[in-house]
């Protein structure tokens, strides 16, 4: 089951689901579910009750939860597993639910995956936005990955402000900037960054911006979830 954060715009889901249908398509892949932490019809646990007793009647005794997250912030580390106690509450001992590593602890694959994308333009330097946590802690995951893939970590609701790293960049000088999206599913923030990017085109003409968001739905991207499941 594939757990996300949620949201007002539709594209999330709309990815979430794809994600989740491309995935079950692959060959003997168990079913694949998907739910979300803050506006949903229901709330998380009881969507986790509905695919548990669907899974338990195709013969299924366990449910694989991994939580597409990408920082430990207080979802993590609080709302997750408070959720999940609940259901498991509700369902008893019949089924089995297994929480998950949240998918940006794999720092390692990530990187690679990431590292990747990078390749394939030459920039002087890179700057990795993430959403930002205020939860203690919350941000290391982040940090670890930005130093892997040799970029500058930045945020969008905490402060190392993305702008405000553009901006240190642009006056040290650096021509080629490129801008790793580092968000789950394309929405209002990235749609934000992205008409951020176009006001620095337009104040500073000499300088390259280059937009990438590694984690687009793709066999790499599926790859990694499937290994993630298992």
């Amino acid at each position: 089951m594939l757990v996300a954060h949620g949201s007002r715009d539709p594209r999330p889901q709309q990815a979430l689901n794809l994600l989740a249908k491309r995935l079950g398509e692959r060959s003997g892949f168990p079913i694949v579910g998907t739910a979300t932490l803050e506006l949903a019809l229901l709330p998380l646990h009881q969507q986790i009750q509905e695919f548990a007793q669907l899974s338990q009647s195709w013969g299924y005794s366990q449910v694989q939860i991994l939580p597409l997250f990408l920082s430990s912030g207080v979802h993590v580390n609080a709302d997750l597993p408070a959720e999940i106690a609940i259901a498991h509450e509700q369902l008893g001992s019949e089924i089995q639910l297994n929480l998950l590593p949240y998918f940006g602890s794999k720092i390692n694959r990530l990187a690679a995956l990431i590292a990747t994308k990078m390749a394939m333009v030459e920039i002087e330097h890179w700057i990795l936005i993430a959403h930002g946590s205020r939860h203690p802690g919350g941000n290391q995951p982040i940090e670890q990955l930005a130093t892997q893939i040799k970029a500058i970590p930045a945020y969008w609701s905490v402060s190392l402000h993305f702008e405000t790293q553009i901006k240190a960049l642009i006056l040290s000088g650096v021509h080629r900037i490129g801008i790793i999206s580092y968000f789950m599913f394309s929405g209002g923030i990235t749609d934000a960054i992205a008409q951020s990017l176009q006001q620095f085109y337009q104040e500073y003409p000499t300088v390259e911006f280059y937009l990438i968001s590694p984690l687009e739905i793709d066999d790499n991207l599926l790859d990694l979830i499937e290994d993630l499941l298992k």
